[in-house]
């Protein structure tokens, strides 16, 4: 990852893959990135990923934002309310 670069990754898990964020496409300003827990389970730990799906915003190389699945296995936020949050500086 670049300094100064906002990113956006979104980790889930093969099994809860129809509950993947819709909005990823709809971003922008941010470069994204997936992790699925199953096949690189590693990544559960390096991001402390306790729900999926989880939407993580890092700018900079620090993590900015968190949105995690709700117990409906989704991610209940909006492309406008992640967009906002990629859009400060």
């Amino acid at each position: 990852m670049y300094a100064q670069e906002a990113f956006v990754i979104h980790i889930n898990a093969g099994w809860n893959s129809s509950n993947d964020w819709y909005g990823l496409k709809s971003i922008t300003g941010a470069r994204v990135f997936g992790g699925d827990i199953e096949k690189k389970p590693g990544i559960k730990e390096k991001y402390n990923i306790t729900k999926v799906p989880t939407l993580i915003l890092f700018r900079d190389g620090e993590e900015i934002e968190r949105w995690e699945g709700g117990l409906d296995m989704k991610l209940n936020v909006s492309v406008s309310e992640v967009q906002e949050s990629i859009d400060r500086k």
